[in-house]
């Protein structure tokens, strides 16, 4: 799993892909010490069936007290890193994976219709939990890495 140093590097890698070639994106965050930790990932599901190359990045920021303002970052991290490589996707299946239960017994679930719509107003598909790999599994086990 290569660590994104250079978006050219990812785009690259998607160009060289078949159309079948799914592309999914996601992001989660855990709180550490004095710091949030967000992982951004670009998940290449090649021919959606045959593996997958698995592209992230990881960033630190000052501790986000509030659950809903991180979770919107992390909305807004997927999104943006999927902006960054839209140009190269194409017509392959493309996803904005969110960590968001969608169950109201679940805290996340407080900015689902929002994270939904904005996902959706930047002209990307949405994909909640328990369908969200990308964010909920591979972002999520790479935070527990760091």
């Amino acid at each position: 799993m290569p660590l994104i140093r250079d978006m050219e590097e990812v785009k690259e890698f998607i160009r060289g892909t078949s159309k079948k070639t799914a592309i999914y994106v996601g992001c989660d965050s855990r709180q550490v010490k004095n710091y949030t930790l967000f992982v951004s990932v670009v998940v290449v599901h090649i021919d959606s069936s045959k593996g997958a190359r698995i592209f992230w990045k990881v960033d630190r920021v000052p501790r986000m007290r509030s659950l809903r303002q991180r979770l919107l970052e992390e909305v807004s991290r997927a999104v943006y890193l999927a902006l960054e490589i839209s140009e190269v996707v194409e017509d392959r299946p493309f996803e904005v994976h969110l960590d968001i239960n969608p169950n109201p017994e679940h805290n996340s679930s407080v900015i689902l219709k929002e994270a939904i719509g904005y996902v959706l107003a930047q002209g990307l598909k949405p994909v909640v939990k328990p369908h969200s790999i990308a964010a909920s599994t591979v972002a999520d086990y790479i935070t527990g890495k760091y």
